[in-house]
């Protein structure tokens, strides 16, 4: 644990501290609840979701063929594509506004829905026409009438989905996240062995999202039937909030998240455009388990910039704690990872060994992402809009850029797995590694490594967040 740092004053748009705001209130010192409560649920929902995603992606390499893997997972890459477009962008300004959007979160959050399931059900029409021309063999699946109307119905529910974690997060509810996944993802695993005789070519697609489309119903009754009133019931004081405000930061994060997520989305639709649907298979389960990886500060990061608004005179120290959890938790994964891979893949096939250096080099890139992550969570926090966008674009740019021109250059890791995907992780470590090291100095800052000292904020009467 760390000692309670004299308190910085955060500046650049941050909220003023005034009465409506609590002030190191006794429960939040030193990363307390309700920060590590929510931010341990989120960890453990990826935990969850990790262990029972692999498993998923283990009977899926015994119950269908290579071929069939990787249209189903190019499917859900293209599906997940659209969620980072639209969706996922809108976690940072709900995480940052909800906190104190008073008798007004109601509103806020339908709309929020209502926007996100409109412009995601437009796009995915897009997406399909462009895939039907310019996607490769990997994406047959998505050629097929019937398969498109169910596409878009996914995409719309996977929006839902997307919007409903960062509402509960915003509502420091967090704790629901990880029993809903855990649902989805045991009845994935169900339904994936159920249709593997049934529906070979198609099955990984369906297994994916019918449950999700199922499991949103009974998440939303909670949120709007309960949280939600109990949010505008207990809210003492009238929000300051503008349109223009919320608006402004949204879209800077707007931005600086699709950058992000350009990667995490974008990245799997570039590999599966160049290789044969049995190489995507193996390039896909690689990527899920670093998604899940990356995941660990992202939800760190997500809580953090939550209590960062109710209580900014803390954001240090909450930023030590998300820091130190995360890395650790990250460190332990890398080196198992990196021991285990050889044998943990070559039990899927033969195949998969050709991922091994990826696996091993996007665990790696996962501690610098995780530093640059939560930085990003203590701007959000802070409503620092120019430099949001600022390291989402540097780290996007070069992880992209990398990854383009290592994929030229391929012939360089011959001798490690299959070269073109060994290239994209490369890739992407380097780039990783490189904002990294544009973020230190001002985190440095941040965390006392050069400090400014002010005075104490003194603690306040009423509290935005409940």
């Amino acid at each position: 644990m760390y000692e309670r740092a004299v308190a910085t004053r955060v500046t650049d748009d941050l909220p003023t501290a005034g009465p409506g705001v609590a002030q190191g209130g006794a429960g939040n010192r030193r990363g307390g609840p309700p920060f590590l409560r929510n931010a341990y649920a989120l960890v453990l929902n990826t935990g969850i979701s990790g262990a029972l995603g692999l498993a998923y992606w283990i009977l899926a390499a015994h119950h269908y063929d290579d071929s069939d893997v990787g249209r189903g997972s190019a499917a859900i890459s293209a599906l997940m594509l659209l969620t980072g477009l639209v969706s996922v962008n809108f976690a940072g300004t709900l995480n940052r506004f909800i906190p104190e959007a008073g008798k007004r979160t109601f509103t806020v959050v339908a709309l929020v829905y209502l926007i996100t399931s409109a412009v995601v059900a437009v796009l995915a029409v897009a997406l399909l026409f462009a895939l039907h021309t310019l996607g490769g063999p990997a994406y047959d699946i998505l050629r097929e009438p019937d398969t498109r109307v169910w596409f878009i119905a996914a995409a719309v529910a996977a929006s839902v989905i997307t919007v409903q974690d960062s509402v509960l997060t915003g509502l420091r509810a967090a704790v629901w996240v990880p029993v809903w996944n855990a649902a989805f993802a045991v009845a994935k695993l169900v339904l994936l062995v159920v249709m593997a005789e049934s529906m070979p070519r198609s099955g990984v697609f369906f297994s994916w999202i019918i449950p999700m489309i199922i499991v949103m119903f009974p998440v939303n009754l909670l949120i709007f039937g309960k949280l939600l009133p109990q949010q505008v019931r207990r809210s003492t004081v009238e929000t300051e909030l503008t349109v223009s405000q919320v608006g402004r930061f949204f879209a800077a994060d707007y931005l600086g998240s699709l950058l992000l997520y350009g990667i995490m989305f974008l990245v799997p639709i570039l590999v599966a455009v160049k290789v044969e649907p049995h190489t995507y298979a193996y390039f896909f389960l690689v990527w899920s388990v670093a998604t899940m990886m990356n995941l660990v500060a992202v939800n760190m990061a997500a809580s953090m910039a939550v209590e960062g608004v109710c209580d900014p005179s803390s954001l240090a120290d909450y930023c030590r704690s998300a820091l130190t959890r995360a890395l650790g938790l990250l460190m332990i994964g890398v080196v198992g990872i990196g021991l285990a891979a050889p044998y943990a893949l070559g039990l899927l096939g033969t195949g998969y060994l050709d991922a091994v250096p990826l696996l091993q080099l996007l665990a790696l890139a996962s501690l610098p992402s995780a530093v640059v992550d939560i930085y990003l969570g203590t701007l959000r926090a802070r409503t620092k809009r120019r430099r949001i966008i600022a390291v989402q674009s540097l780290r996007a740019v070069t992880v992209l850029g990398l990854v383009v021109a290592l994929q030229h250059y391929h012939q360089f890791f011959l001798h490690f797995g299959d070269p073109r995907l060994t290239a994209v992780g490369a890739a992407v470590l380097l780039g990783q590694l490189i904002a990294m090291l544009a973020v230190l100095p001002e985190l440095g800052q941040l965390l006392g490594w050069r400090r400014r000292y002010t005075p104490p904020i003194a603690a306040g009467g009423e509290t935005v967040c409940p």
